[in-house]
């Protein structure tokens, strides 16, 4: 679930935006940075032409929001059996961008990627330690950081409804089959107006890509 401690009002969009750039600031992040990601990949989704294949749209979007990151934090990348990561400098986390559900961007939800979670993020995060202690008491009654070697896993996921995009950056503790079904912390981002492009939007069938979203169903 989302972090509990100070959250701010929903409808104080100010206090919202200082929140979620005060939590962005220890991942290097900020909510301009992030904005500007899911409001790229929603145009590249708005330009694709209406002659493309019925999933071109999401792969098209999903892409350029991957890219987009990438370009806006300079951050180093890697693939790992098709899944795409970008690695923060620390080497500490990684981010894996994915469309998600409409939970995504709400406080006191627990959203999903859209589309399956696949086997290797399946993997991910049930190798995450929701089990353990965050921190483990060692001599002295200092403590040190339970599993001080394992990267942390932090999803990016973005969505659009009713003319609005809609965001969060959260770090998954638990899945059941193809649900999230705990966070460790949840950052939802304020959401960002958006006017859509006049194109065509296709209908395409669900499908088990690990690079895109669905495609929304909208009347020509």
């Amino acid at each position: 679930m989302t972090h509990a401690h100070a959250l701010p009002d929903p409808d104080d969009l100010d206090a919202w935006l200082a929140w979620a750039n005060q939590q962005l600031e220890p991942r290097d992040l900020t909510v301009d940075l992030l904005h500007r990601v899911v409001e790229s990949s929603q145009r590249k989704r708005d330009a694709t032409s209406r002659l493309a294949p019925a999933q071109t749209p999401g792969q098209d979007q999903w892409s350029e929001a991957v890219v987009s990151f990438r370009e806006q934090t300079g951050w180093d990348l890697d693939e790992v059996d098709g899944l795409s990561r970008t690695w923060h400098p620390s080497r500490t986390f990684y981010v894996v961008v994915r469309a998600g559900d409409d939970n995504t961007g709400l406080f006191g939800r627990t959203p999903s990627p859209k589309t399956r979670l696949r086997s290797v993020l399946s993997d991910l995060i049930d190798e995450v330690p929701h089990t353990a202690p965050l921190f483990d008491v060692i001599n002295a009654g200092k403590s040190a950081a339970a599993f001080p070697d394992r990267p942390e896993l932090w999803l990016f996921m973005y969505s659009y409804r009713d003319g609005v995009l809609y965001s969060e950056l959260s770090r998954p503790a638990e899945r059941l089959d193809n649900k999230i079904t705990k966070y460790h912390q949840q950052i939802p981002l304020p959401p960002l107006p958006y006017t859509r492009a006049d194109t065509s939007v296709i209908i395409t069938p669900d499908d088990d890509l690990d690079t895109g979203p669905d495609i929304d169903v909208q009347p020509i």
